[in-house]
C-alpha cells in the first residue's frame, strides 16, 4: 500500500479556504505522523481536516489511509477490526463525494479483496477494482501502467478468493501480454500454474468421489434430468453427506437452498457438511485463500443460526449450535452465547444424553475459557509472578523415545511445547547444517505448509526451507505437549547427509497472542552417540537432540 499511499497525495484537487490550514498542509503533517509511526496522531490531524473539510473527497481518502495504516500495526483481532471498518467508512464517504475518486476507489477495493469473506466486501471490492482497471485500459498515458499491473493483481486475487478461477487466469494473462518480461509477468505466470495445480487436485478430489452405489447413481440421473427439483437436491446432498462425499454435497445443498430457503434440513445438513469441510486437514484451498477456513467458521455458525430460525423447537440442531459455538475460533466470538444455549438446554425437558452431553460441552467451554484468561496472563503481564503459574500449569509429562526400534544412524528429536493459546500454534522443525544451509524439514504445521510464502507466522524456517520439501512434512497442528520426530539422515532430496556438524531448529508462534520463540541444538553426525539438551525459554522449553550411529 505504501507505493499507492504516495501516490494519492499527487492525486487530490486542493481546496484552501484561506482560514486555518489548508487540506494539503493537513496531509503533509499527518504523513509526518505516520512516517515516524504516531498512527494515532495521523489519524486525529486527518479526522480535524475532516471536520474543516467536510465536503472533501480527499480528506475522507487520508483518513481512511491513516486507519488503515494504524489496523496493520494492532494486535487485538476484534481492534483491528474496528479500525478497518472506519477506514472503509472514510472511503465510503469519500466516493459518496466524489465517485470519480480514483485513490480512493483503489483503496477500498484493495483493502476489500484483502479480508476475510465474513466480512461482506469481496464483491464490492471486486467492482471496485474492475472500475479502476477498465479506467485504467483506456488511458493513453504510459505512466498509468504500473498502476494497470497492480490493480491486476488485486483483482486476480479477489477473483480467487470469490471462486472465479477463469476470470483470475483471464486478468493474468492479460498481465503477460501486456508486460511479458517483467516482474508482474513472471507472479501472473506462477498465478496460472498454482491455479491449473489447485484445479487439478480438485477434478482428482471429484473422481474419487465417483460411486456404485445404486440409490446415488440414481438419485444423480434425477438431478440431470430434472436439476430444479428440491426433493431430488437435498436427497442427493444427504446421500453424497452420509458417504463422506462433503464438497459433492456442498453443491447439491447450495442449489437446493437457492431452490427453497425456508428448509430448515437443507441448511442444518449444509452447516454439517461445511463444518466437515473445515475439520478436514488443511488442503490447497488454503493458498488459493488465506482466510478459506476462517470464512467456514463464520459459514458454520450463520447456516446453523438459519437452521435453528426455521426449525425452533429442534432441540438437537440447537445442541449442534451450541456445540459449534464453543468449538469455534475466538474471533467468531460466539462462546457466551453458545454457554448461555446449553445452560438453557440443561434446563428444559430434555432426554438424559442430551442433558449429559449439554454439560459436558458446558464444561469443555468453561475449560476453553480458561486457557483464554490465562493466555492473557501471559500477553498482557509478562512481567508478573503469574506468567511462571501459568507455565506451570501448563507444562506437559514426559516420555522419551527409544531409538532403539529405529534403524541406525538416527536422530530423535523431542521438545515439549509448554502454552496453550486461542488456536492451535504454528511449528516447524527442520535441519541445517553448521553453515546454515538448509537441509530437510521434518515438519510443519498444516497452515504454514500449504499456505506456504503467504505465511508470515514462521519467518525463520520460511526463509531457510523456501518451501521445497513442505508436501511432504506438512501435517495438522500440534499443540500442548511433549513431541518426538525422528529423522532417518536423508536431506530434502531423499539422500544421506555426510558426517558432520548439524543442527536442529524448532519455531513456534501463537495465535492471538503474538507469542514467539525459536531454539536450536547442535549436534555432530559421525562414529559416536551424541546427547544435547537445550532448556531455554517458555514456549519451547525443553529441547532434547539424540544421536545414535
Amino acid at each position: 500500500m505504501k507505493y499507492f499511499a504516495v501516490l494519492a497525495t499527487a492525486f487530490f484537487l486542493l481546496s484552501n479556504l484561506g482560514e486555518g490550514k489548508t487540506l494539503e498542509e493537513y496531509i503533509g503533517e499527518a504523513e509526518e505522523y505516520k512516517n515516524t509511526s504516531q498512527f494515532d496522531k495521523a489519524i486525529s490531524t486527518m479526522e480535524q481536516a475532516v471536520e474543516e473539510y467536510s465536503d472533501n473527497s480527499d480528506a475522507y481518502l487520508h483518513l481512511g489511509i491513516m486507519l488503515g495504516e494504524k489496523a496493520q500495526r494492532i494486535r487485538d483481532y476484534m481492534q483491528i477490526f474496528d479500525f478497518v471498518e472506519r477506514a472503509f467508512l472514510s472511503w465510503d464517504k469519500a466516493l459518496l463525494l466524489n465517485p470519480d475518486n480514483f485513490m480512493a476507489r483503489f483503496y477500498r477495493g484493495a483493502w476489500s479483496l484483502n479480508m476475510p469473506k465474513f466480512v461482506g466486501r469481496l464483491e464490492n471490492g471486486i467492482n471496485d477494482l474492475e472500475i479502476i482497471t477498465t479506467a485504467l485500459e483506456q488511458s493513453s498515458d504510459p505512466a498509468m501502467r504500473e498502476q494497470l499491473m497492480e490493480a491486476y493483481r488485486y483483482l486476480a486475487g479477489g477473483y480467487k478468493k470469490n471462486g472465479e478461477y477463469s476470470k483470475a487466469k483471464g486478468v493474468y494473462e492479460k498481465i503477460i501480454k501486456l508486460v511479458p518480461e517483467t516482474e508482474y509477468a513472471e507472479a501472473a505466470r506462477e498465478g496460472i500454474d498454482k491455479i491449473k495445480q489447485f484445479e487439478y487436485w480438485r477434478e482428482e478430489r471429484a473422481r474419487l468421489a465417483r460411486t456404485d452405489d445404486p440409490m446415488i447413481i440414481d438419485l444423480e440421473e434425477k438431478v440431470t434430468k430434472d436439476p430444479e427439483d428440491f426433493d431430488y437436491l437435498l436427497a442427493l446432498g444427504r446421500a453424497y453427506y452420509d458417504n463422506g462425499y462433503y464438497d459433492q454435497a456442498e453443491i447439491m445443498l447450495r442449489r437446493a437452498i437457492t431452490i427453497d430457503s425456508s428448509s430448515g434440513e437443507a441448511y442444518r445438513l449444509l452447516a454439517y457438511t461445511v463444518s466437515e469441510i473445515s475439520s478436514v486437514d488443511y488442503d490447497p484451498r488454503i493458498y488459493m485463500d488465506t482466510d478459506f477456513r476462517t470464512d467456514l467458521a463464520f459459514e458454520t455458525i450463520d447456516l446453523l443460526d438459519k437452521a435453528v430460525t426455521l426449525v425452533p423447537d429442534d432441540i438437537e440442531l440447537k445442541l449442534t449450535r451450541a456445540i459449534a459455538s464453543i468449538q469455534m475460533p475466538f474471533f467468531v466470538n460466539r462462546i457466551d452465547q453458545g454457554i448461555e444455549e446449553l445452560e438453557e438446554i440443561i434446563k428444559s425437558d430434555v432426554s438424559d444424553e442430551t442433558r449429559a452431553q449439554a454439560l459436558y460441552w458446558l464444561g469443555y467451554a468453561h475449560q476453553k475459557m480458561s486457557t483464554t484468561y490465562w493466555a492473557r496472563v501471559v500477553s498482557k503481564y509478562p512481567a508478573t509472578s503469574a506468567v511462571e503459574d501459568v507455565f506451570s500449569a501448563f507444562r506437559p509429562p514426559v516420555t522419551h523415545v527409544d531409538l532403539s526400534s529405529y534403524p541406525a544412524p538416527v536422530i530423535g528429536i523431542e521438545f515439549e511445547l509448554s502454552y496453550r493459546d486461542e488456536l492451535a500454534p504454528q511449528t516447524a522443525v527442520w535441519v541445517e547444517n553448521a553453515d546454515g544451509r538448509f537441509i530437510s524439514t521434518i515438519y510443519v504445521s498444516g497452515f504454514s505448509g500449504k499456505s506456504k510464502e503467504k505465511q508470515i507466522n514462521l519467518p525463520v524456517w520460511a526463509k531457510s526451507s523456501e518451501f521445497v520439501d513442505v508436501d511432504a512434512v506438512t501435517g495438522a497442528s500440534i499443540n500442548l505437549g511433549h513431541h518426538v520426530y525422528v529423522w532417518d539422515l536423508t536431506d530434502h532430496k531423499g539422500a544421506k547427509v555426510k558426517q558432520g556438524q548439524y543442527k536442529v531448529l524448532v519455531e513456534v508462534s501463537y495465535w492471538p497472542s503474538m507469542q514467539y520463540q525459536r531454539v536450536e541444538a547442535p549436534v555432530e553426525i559421525g562414529k559416536r552417540e551424541v546427547r544435547k539438551v537445550v532448556e531455554e525459554g517458555d514456549f519451547i522449553p525443553y529441547l532434547e537432540v539424540r544421536y545414535l550411529p
